[in-house]
């Protein structure tokens, strides 16, 4: 945490920030359960207070929580929307300014309990020869599908972490619009708020159709910035079988399939086995769930374990994804 700590410091107008059930009710999340997801749904920009002549906007986020493996997992992520670059203060109406995003910031990740810790911020950077294409460079990096996993290497999730540092801590002019530092804890899920407005009970809610944030009397508000997010929690991801190191590892037990060879596709299948038990990108059940189900289906083929249903000749070695791991 505090990445941004310093430009959070420039600033002494208190902000309202706020989490609402998304379909009037919320409950914790369970540990052990879910699959936790953070989407930025919205971004609007409006009085940019910097005195820029003109300015690119970037959305800068941090979600970090715990892992199997006894560390953390970080997820981090810049968005710089094209309709927001380069752009004069004064020179688009706050309509124009409202950006439904829709964009992933952290997860599908198991949630295995614990503290949840996000930072969030909404920044002004003033327009230069290099901002733009530095900002483009940033976003580029967060959204390499593997910062998705949390084997993900260091040499990935570093050069965004420091080029999100620089610019929203120590770039000369850089001002946050708006944005918040925050605990999740008991995690739930439902809709975030942060808006740069005084805390004075106004009666906000959000239209889920649009992913506007509406006032007391169901306008959408329009007069300063605020940011929309949204935190699920689903029994299943749908990307599990991209998951790095499980498909490595099954990839290298479809080989050995093919070779024939009984005592290898056993040791194969450990090491699949062990592989799978330990990825802190599965849920404990759904890894057994699946290994389970792939020594079901190589016992069909005729290679592993005395219960062999048939010679093999017959049975084709089945890709990852045909697989179903969860509870479903």
């Amino acid at each position: 945490m505090g990445w941004w700590s310093a430009a959070m410091r420039t600033r002494s107008t208190q902000w309202t920030y706020r989490t609402l059930p998304r379909d009037g009710t919320s409950a914790p999340v369970e540990p052990e359960t879910s699959y936790l997801s953070v989407f930025l749904r919205t971004a609007h920009v409006v009085d940019v207070r910097r005195g820029l002549r003109r300015f690119h906007a970037a959305v800068n986020s941090s979600v970090s929580l715990p892992a199997r493996s006894g560390s953390n997992a970080q997820f981090i992520a810049t968005l710089a929307p094209t309709t927001l670059q380069d752009v004069a203060p004064a020179s688009a109406a706050p309509a124009d300014r409202f950006i439904q995003v829709n964009r992933r910031l952290a997860g599908p990740v198991p949630y295995i309990g614990g503290d949840v810790e996000a930072e969030v911020g909404l920044f002004s950077v003033p327009s230069s020869e290099l901002a733009g294409p530095y900002l483009k460079l940033l976003e580029s990096l967060s959204k390499t599908p593997a910062l998705a996993f949390m084997g993900v290497s260091l040499a990935l999730v570093e050069p965004v972490r420091q080029g999100i540092q620089l610019l929203a801590g120590d770039a000369e002019g850089t001002g946050l619009e708006i944005g918040f530092a925050t605990l999740w804890r008991p995690l739930q899920t439902g809709w975030v708020i942060a808006a740069r407005v005084p805390q004075d009970g106004r009666g906000f809610r959000v239209d889920p159709d649009e992913g506007r944030l509406l006032d007391e009397s169901g306008g959408p508000v329009g007069d300063y910035p605020y940011l929309l997010l949204e935190v699920c929690a689903e029994p299943t991801r749908d990307d599990w079988y991209l998951i790095p190191e499980i498909a490595d590892s099954y990839g290298e037990l479809q080989r050995e399939i093919r070779r024939g060879r009984q005592d290898d596709v056993e040791e194969a299948l450990a090491v699949f086995r062990r592989t799978a038990l330990t990825c802190g990108d599965l849920l404990f059940d759904d890894a057994l769930r699946l290994c389970d189900q792939v020594r079901e289906r190589i016992a069909e083929i005729g290679l592993a374990g005395p219960g062999v249903r048939s010679s093999g000749s017959h049975n084709p070695v089945p890709d990852l994804r045909d697989f179903s791991p969860f509870a479903i």
